[in-house]
């Protein structure tokens, strides 16, 4: 397991480390229910059918030795996740995936929490670059990496296979410790 906070109070939300519970899984799945079409770009296609399915999935992330994703708690509701998808030692770099609910898109949440997780990769972590892997079509999550400071390194054309048998371009955005070091003053 990494070894990072388990919990960071941003603002008027918590973010905690997931640890797979029913009742977790079952406002997971509860989200990705109500906004399944949305919510594809975050599962890159994978056909999420029962509270079982998201609860195996948390359980095999949480298990995991690359993986470590918080929780993104507002007044105890469960509003999304950001975290760690991928370590690669051998590179020294980190992918960094989130999702949001519906209702607290639009706010420039990811905005906030994009430099804790860097800093937590760059200082913590002693990496080299994080990735954000985004699909084509997700504007909205393209503009975030822009902002934030993230270099579009390429279109890996068709490289996202959906359960439904399309194939969908990823874009991969990247951020190296020198671009972080420049950009933050307090680094």
């Amino acid at each position: 397991m990494l070894s990072l906070p388990q919990d960071i109070c941003v603002a008027d939300y918590f973010l905690r480390h997931l640890k797979p519970t029913r009742a977790i899984a079952m406002a997971v799945f509860d989200v990705l229910r109500k906004d399944s079409k949305n919510m594809m770009f975050w599962l890159r296609g994978e056909d999420i059918k029962s509270v079982d399915v998201v609860f195996d999935g948390m359980q095999q992330a949480y298990d995991a030795e690359d993986v470590h994703m918080y929780e993104i708690m507002r007044n105890d509701e469960l509003v999304g996740e950001i975290g760690f998808t991928r370590v690669v030692n051998k590179n020294k770099s980190v992918y960094i995936d989130y999702w949001l609910a519906p209702d607290v898109r639009g706010h420039a949440l990811i905005d906030m929490f994009l430099p804790i997780m860097e800093r937590l990769v760059f200082e913590n972590l002693k990496m080299n670059k994080i990735v954000l892997g985004i699909d084509a079509a997700n504007t909205a999550s393209r503009r975030v990496a822009e902002r934030n400071g993230y270099v579009l390194d390429g279109v890996l054309r068709g490289d996202v296979a959906w359960h439904d048998g399309t194939f969908h371009d990823n874009c991969e955005y990247s951020k190296l410790k020198t671009d972080w070091l420049k950009g933050n003053k307090n680094a």
